[in-house]
């Protein structure tokens, strides 16, 4: 009799390894081109930028995948933020020429925005936050946001800079609650990510094209005016590309 149950249980324990074993990730894998991981998923491009957004449900590993090109990580804003948000959106930076293997290990969908910077960077520099290991950042406070009405004095909010390099300044942009900032008449492009609590105007159709993540480009010159029209206020980080937008 107990023989056979024996030879069940090392059967049992034999499926369970075996499927621990298909689930779990594979150090020495292949690995595959960033775009082609399933987890990944392309929102947005062109000659500066490929915008994915990443979302890897509870229990779940990405694929040992590469990224080639230098990138910045980006907290999802929208229908896609964290439950329960706090502070400007959280960033980091890659200098690409990178492979691993991203595991959910929480019990909540795991949301990112990697926007993969196309041109060459040059030199990379913390401004007034700790992002690149080894840097010393700034000590520097945000600049505050003038009025959108004239008739208002008080300040509508700040404008941080976080990290800059040869080609890109990452600011972090906070509104004051019922206020708004406007993006007016800029000589560059623009991308705002990880948009939370805002309403856009002032750009026709700038709302439906509100892209997952919270994602949006601002061509130079075309403008736009962010609200943030609750208690909470808004925030989002916005991506200047230096070298676009000129004759």
């Amino acid at each position: 009799m107990k023989r056979p149950l024996l030879l069940g249980a090392f059967l049992a324990l034999l499926l369970i390894v075996c499927a621990g074993a298909q689930n779990a990730p594979q150090a020495d894998a292949p690995a595959i081109p960033m775009r082609d991981e399933a987890h990944h998923h392309l929102i947005f491009q062109n000659s500066y930028v490929n915008v994915f957004f990443v979302e890897i449900p509870p229990g779940e590993s990405t694929l040992r995948h590469h990224h080639d090109l230098p990138y910045v990580s980006i907290q999802p804003g929208g229908d896609d933020a964290p439950p329960t948000p706090s502070g400007p959106p959280r960033i980091g930076y890659s200098a690409g020429n990178l492979t691993h293997v991203v595991t959910n290990s929480g019990k909540a969908m795991q949301r990112n925005i990697a926007v993969e910077l196309v041109r060459p960077q040059g030199t990379v520099r913390d401004r007034c936050a700790a992002i690149i290991a080894g840097q010393t950042p700034q000590a520097c406070e945000g600049e505050s946001l003038g009025p959108v009405d004239p008739a208002k004095r008080t300040p509508t909010g700040s404008r941080t800079p976080l990290l800059e390099t040869d080609e890109i300044l990452v600011e972090a942009i906070e509104i004051a609650p019922h206020s708004a900032f406007a993006f007016a008449i800029q000589a560059n492009d623009v991308l705002a990510a990880g948009l939370t609590g805002i309403q856009i105007t002032g750009r026709e159709g700038a709302d439906s094209n509100v892209l997952r993540g919270g994602v949006l480009w601002l061509p130079a010159y075309s403008g736009a005016v962010f609200h943030a029209n609750s208690d909470r206020g808004g925030r989002f980080i916005a991506i200047t590309f230096k070298d676009s937008g000129r004759p």
